[in-house]
């Protein structure tokens, strides 16, 4: 049984009158203890269609989705918000891309982190202990003082890991992670890598990573979703993908990233050429 399944999935965002599908009826499944990665550019649909799945995005008439989001054997896209709030967070968690916007900068660390574990467990006696727990399992130094930190005295990297930390602190089944490693230099997003890759073997949570990188993919995920504008134009285990694909726009998605050792030079996409 799978622990995901969408269904028809359309997504259509209007302003001023006019209207744009961003998500054209696609379809994809999830299992349990899987990682799965969406990978296309910017604007090809993939973190709306993530940002879907416990309706993140901005409601009716700013924003239509229509489909099936199947998790767990429940139909959630018709669930209501209070339903809902059970489900984010505790089940399907996120890690965002941009850690220094995502963090409140008037809350300390520790306080974010509570709060979320508070929601959903609200019998906990010793919350702090909790998130300090959180802190020292995804690597950062003395969680006891960071507990009081606010973002801003944290790194990109340190503030990447707490949100990590605040993701796993409900121990959710499904983890979402949008671009984690955007905006951090390479060493960093190396660790981020790493530190998600123990995680998931330890936790064997579900993973959905949302990112245009082909490069960071095969370390991470089992399959992969080529998504061009709001379609999903090829789908199949990472290492097919990687070394045969066959979507002229997954080649070429392919070819832009740059390798050591090559003389070939880099060409721009051809979007003439991709139907």
């Amino acid at each position: 049984m799978n622990l995901l399944d969408v269904r028809n999935l359309k997504i259509k965002f209007c302003s001023r009158g006019i209207e744009t599908e961003a998500v054209k009826s696609i379809s994809f499944s999830l299992r349990e203890n899987e990682s799965v990665a969406i990978v296309g550019e910017s604007g090809s649909g993939k973190t709306v269609t993530a940002m879907s799945l416990t309706k993140l995005l901005p409601p009716p008439p700013t924003c239509t989705v229509e489909g099936d989001i199947i998790f767990d054997g429940k139909n959630i896209a018709d669930i209501d918000n209070a339903q809902l709030r059970k489900i984010r967070g505790r089940q399907i968690s996120y890690i965002f891309q941009e850690p220094s916007t995502s963090l409140n900068p008037v809350f300390t660390i520790g306080f974010q982190i509570a709060e979320a574990i508070k929601l959903h467990f609200p019998e906990e006696k010793n919350v702090r202990k909790l998130v300090v727990e959180s802190l020292r399992e995804v690597g950062i130094r003395d969680p006891e003082k960071r507990y009081d930190s606010y973002p801003h005295e944290l790194s990109g990297g340190m503030q990447q890991r707490a949100m990590i930390a605040m993701a796993l602190s409900c121990r959710p089944r499904l983890l979402v992670a949008d671009e984690p490693t955007t905006a951090l230099d390479v060493t960093i997003q190396k660790q981020i890598i790493d530190l998600l890759k123990s995680v998931r073997e330890k936790r064997k949570n579900s993973l959905l990573l949302i990112t245009h990188n082909f490069g960071i993919i095969s370390e991470l995920c089992e399959r992969v979703i080529v998504m061009f504008r709001g379609n999903i134009v090829e789908e199949g285990l990472c290492k097919d993908v990687l070394y045969n694909p066959q979507h002229p726009y997954t080649k070429a998605l392919i070819n832009c990233v740059p390798r050591l050792n090559s003389n070939k030079k880099l060409e721009p996409i051809d979007y003439d050429k991709i139907k």
